[in-house]
């Protein structure tokens, strides 16, 4: 219950009202009422008649179709009644409704397909933003985004292993090799990347370890903190170039590995396309089950009523319409296979005719004396016999 009292309402209020209530009164012309009509259509399968043919073209359907499809079926049931025609309509109403579900099923699929394009699309993007050339030294100045993707993660590290290596090869040593190195390796560091930095760092800081240890202060000072104050040689060198080798290879199986399992779930994904999940289409599986019974249903409904337009009236009951008897008739007296496939309907006709002829021919007065009913019955009885 709210606690906000309604206004009291006053002529003042009443007249501010109804003016307030000019300036919100919707569409005028007859155009922009016939759009407004449509602002809540969705699927238009409970449009009304008189909007249906503006629901199909807001939907991208074409009304001609519609109508070539009821002359389709109208020839193929035939021309009837007006009964018979507002069958035919509602059972191409029914097949327009099952198109659309047809039609929303591919959209479906579609959708799917164009998210695993666009995914792939976006891959390939990142992709060439870290792949580059081992000439290309200033890339290591810059920082490259990361990507949530192991297969472009494993690309860029092979990208700057490579001019890591091209940078060893001619001696060029740079504190920030090992550093943007040991960030790609944040959570995956082993021995031999462990290796790798130690001894990219010994290169780098080669030149200011020789500096120093040419100085008397700088040496006393490297042996106060317990500093390595030999220099990298030729064997730490070879080692350094034959540890990147191994790493690239490494990061190069890796990679290859990682491009064909994304090779291998794009076409899973591909073929799950064609299965889509999910309550819209367990929604649209449903509407397709429901109309197929109503189309089904419709179909029995017209062939039940030009059976019966074109089947010839039945008799009242009780009465023969001579179809046995002409039957009876056409069976040899001397073909007894005949008399044995003689229908069980047939045979009952005949006897209730003999015993109505009997019963016509026999009958009397009611006030008959006990004699003349004895002998009556008698006649009957021979009669019957016959």
């Amino acid at each position: 219950m709210s606690l906000r009292k309604s206004p009291q309402l006053t002529p003042a209020l009443l007249a501010a009202a109804r003016q307030n209530a000019q300036h919100s009164t919707g569409p005028r012309r007859s155009a922009a009422k016939q759009n407004s009509k449509l602002n809540g259509l969705k699927h238009g399968a409970y449009v009304s008649d008189e909007n249906m043919r503006q629901s199909m073209l807001a939907l991208g359907e074409d009304p001609q179709e519609f109508e070539n499809l009821k002359q389709e079926l109208m020839s193929a049931f035939g021309p009837g009644d007006a009964l018979w025609e507002k069958q035919i309509e509602d059972l191409a109403w029914l097949y327009c409704r099952r198109e659309r579900v047809e039609r929303a099923q591919a959209g479906l699929k579609r959708r799917a397909l164009q998210a695993i394009d666009d995914w792939q699309h976006q891959r390939q993007q990142e992709m060439a933003r870290v792949t580059f050339d081992a000439c290309q030294h200033g890339v290591l100045e810059v920082d490259l985004s990361r990507s949530t993707d192991r297969g472009v993660e494993l690309r860029k590290t092979l990208s700057y292993l490579e001019l890591v290596r091209e940078e060893v090869k001619h001696r060029t040593f740079r504190p920030r090799q090992a550093g943007v190195l040991e960030s790609l390796y944040q959570d995956m560091r082993g021995w031999r990347q462990g290796m790798i930095f130690r001894l990219l760092q010994r290169f780098s800081d080669a030149p200011r370890l020789a500096a120093q240890q040419a100085d008397e202060e700088g040496r006393e000072l490297l042996r106060a903190i317990g500093a390595d104050t030999e220099l990298p040689g030729e064997p730490e060198y070879q080692e350094l170039l034959r540890l990147l080798e191994e790493e690239i290879a490494s990061v190069r199986e890796e990679s290859d590995y990682a491009e064909k399992a994304n090779e291998e779930r794009a076409a899973i994904e591909r073929d799950a396309c064609l299965a889509p999940e999910g309550e819209t289409w367990r929604m649209l599986l449903r509407q397709e089950a429901a109309l197929d019974r109503s189309i089904d249903r419709k179909v029995r409904i017209l062939l039940r009523l030009r059976k019966e337009s074109a089947s010839p009236p039945s008799p009242p009951p009780g009465q023969d319409d001579g179809t046995e008897m002409e039957m009876i008739e056409k069976v040899p007296h001397n073909d007894i296979s005949s008399r044995i496939f003689l229908s069980a309907e047939a045979m009952e006709s005949l006897k209730m005719n003999e015993q109505c002829g009997n019963v016509y021919e026999n009958k009397g007065p009611l006030w008959k004396t006990g004699a003349e009913a004895g002998t009556s019955m008698k006649t009957n009885g021979v009669s019957s016999l016959r």
